[in-house]
């Protein structure tokens, strides 16, 4: 089974040391009901310093990517109607993407948590 934590690029990470964001609360409930959870930049962080395989995907669309990512992160550009239906090459790429590996941890970024 594939862990997957989803990380909101929403800006530095200064401001989540002074107080959680208003709408994490929300966005914790709708990760849980849809059965993935959400990371904060520190437990990223922590994730990246404790070494394990991790596999970081900016689901960005690439021109946000170049401009800047996460270190050894691949862009791989989901869209938002990609949730409801994805092309079947487009799962094909996902697969490749993710690898065989089912024990690996996924961390996925965007800019926001849908």
């Amino acid at each position: 089974m594939v862990l997957v934590f989803f990380l909101m690029i929403t800006g530095s990470s200064a401001g989540w040391a002074k107080e959680t964001p208003v709408w994490w609360p929300e966005a914790l409930s709708e990760a849980d009901k849809e059965g993935y959870a959400l990371a904060s930049p520190k437990e990223v962080s922590e994730l990246y310093a404790s070494g394990k395989d991790l596999l970081i995907l900016d689901v960005r669309p690439d021109y946000e990517y170049r401009a800047g990512h996460l270190p050894e992160a691949k862009n791989f550009e989901i869209h938002l109607g990609d949730r409801l239906q994805m092309k079947p090459d487009k799962k094909k790429a996902v697969r490749e993407v993710l690898g065989q590996e089912k024990d690996r941890l996924v961390v996925i970024y965007c800019r926001s948590f849908r």
